[in-house]
C-alpha cells in the first residue's frame, strides 16, 4: 500500500465537506423522532438525501431507503479516494458480521440471507459460498484463521457467543494490520480505540456469563492502549473500582454507568451507546483537518452512525417504543 500525501486528498475532502451538510444534527434527528408516522419521518429524511419522500409500499420498507443511502455514500467515498485500500479496513466489520451470521446460521439451521449486508469488501454471496464449501483461499489470513477456530470451538461447546468473540478478535487483528500499512496516526489510533472497546466489552460480557478470567486472557486482543495486565486481578472487583482504574484510558463512564447497568438490569444498551459515543468523539477531531484521509474516514463513520440512529428511531416507531426511551438510546452525532 503506497503512502498517500495529504494534498492528494484535496479534491476528496472538498467533496466530503459538501456532503457533510446532508448529515443530520440533533435537531434534525428530533424532527424525525417527533414524527407521528413512518411516512412523515421519511418526508423529513428526504430533505437530507434519503429517498424522494414518496409513500412507502410498506412501513418496513424504510430499511431499503437507509441501505440505499449508505450504499450511495460507500460508492461516493470509494470513487474519490486515491487509494481504496486505505479505506477498506473500515468495511471489514461488515465482512466479519457476515462471517458470524453465516457460521451461526449453518450451525443453528436458520436462513442467513435476511441478516447479511452487502457493504463489505467481499460480496455476501461470495463469502456465503466460501463458508458453505469451507474454501477460504481468497480470504485474508486473519479471517480464514478466525472461521476455522470459531467452527472448532463451537463444535465443542455449542455456544454461539464464542463465534462472535473469536471472529471479533480476528476482525480487529485484520484491521490493525491494515491500519499499520497506511502509516496514518489517525487511523492507527482509531483502530487502537476499537481494540480497547472490544477488549472492554469482552471483559464485561465474559464476567456476566460466568466465564473464568483465563478464557478472557485467551481471547484478549493486544494492540490497544489498555494492556492485558490492567485487567489482571480485576475480575472480582466492582465496576465502580474498575471505573477508577480505567479512567486514564477514557473508560470511566463505560464501567461506572454502562457495565453497572449490565450488572443491575442485564441490558447492554447503555454500554453499547457509551462505546459508540467514544468512537464518534474520536472522529470529531477530523473536523480540524483541511486535507487528508481523516475527514473522509470521519464522514463514512458518521453516516454509518447516522443510519444506526435512524434505524433505532424507525424500528422503535413500528414497535411502539416511547420517544423518550428511543432518544436515550441515540448515539452522539458528528455534526
Amino acid at each position: 500500500m503506497a503512502k498517500i500525501k495529504e494534498d492528494q486528498y484535496a479534491f476528496p475532502c472538498a467533496i466530503i465537506r459538501a456532503n457533510e451538510k446532508t448529515l443530520l444534527d440533533p435537531a434534525a434527528l428530533d424532527r424525525v423522532l417527533e414524527s407521528d408516522q413512518i411516512d412523515q419521518a421519511m418526508n423529513v429524511l428526504a430533505e437530507f438525501g434519503y429517498g424522494d419522500g414518496k409513500e412507502l409500499a410498506s412501513p418496513r420498507d424504510f430499511e431499503k431507503v437507509l441501505r440505499a443511502e449508505l450504499d450511495r455514500v460507500y460508492s461516493l467515498v470509494f470513487s474519490i479516494v486515491p487509494d481504496k485500500e486505505e479505506i477498506e479496513l473500515f468495511l471489514l466489520p461488515n465482512d466479519y458480521h457476515n462471517a458470524k451470521v453465516l457460521l451461526k446460521s449453518e450451525f443453528l439451521g436458520i436462513d442467513a440471507a435476511p441478516l447479511l449486508v452487502d457493504t463489505g469488501t467481499v460480496a455476501a454471496e461470495k463469502l456465503s459460498d466460501a463458508v458453505r464449501e469451507r474454501n477460504y483461499i481468497f480470504l485474508s489470513a486473519e479471517m480464514k484463521e478466525g472461521l476455522l477456530e470459531a467452527a472448532e470451538v463451537f463444535s465443542k461447546g455449542r455456544d454461539p457467543q464464542e463465534i462472535d468473540i473469536i471472529l471479533d478478535k480476528a476482525c480487529y487483528r485484520d484491521m490493525q494490520k491494515r491500519a499499520e500499512l497506511t502509516g496514518n496516526d489517525f487511523i492507527i489510533g482509531y483502530v487502537k480505540l476499537l481494540t480497547d472497546i472490544l477488549n472492554v466489552n469482552t471483559f464485561i460480557r465474559l464476567r456476566e456469563i460466568g466465564k473464568p478470567f483465563e478464557f478472557f486472557r485467551k481471547v484478549f486482543l493486544p494492540g490497544g492502549d489498555i494492556d492485558e495486565k490492567v485487567f489482571t486481578g480485576s475480575y472480582e472487583e466492582g465496576y465502580q473500582q474498575l471505573a477508577d482504574k480505567m479512567a486514564p484510558f477514557g473508560f470511566r463512564d463505560v464501567f461506572a454507568q454502562g457495565a453497572a447497568a449490565v450488572q443491575a438490569e442485564g441490558k447492554y444498551t447503555l454500554l453499547e451507546k457509551l462505546c459508540d459515543d467514544m468512537k464518534m468523539k474520536y472522529m470529531k477531531d477530523a473536523k480540524y483537518k483541511t486535507f487528508g484521509i481523516e475527514p473522509v474516514c470521519a464522514f463514512l463513520t458518521a453516516k454509518e452512525s447516522e443510519v444506526k440512529n435512524l434505524r433505532m428511531i424507525l424500528t422503535g416507531m413500528l414497535a411502539g417504543t416511547s420517544r423518550e426511551v428511543t432518544k436515550e438510546r441515540l448515539r452522539e452525532t458528528y455534526v
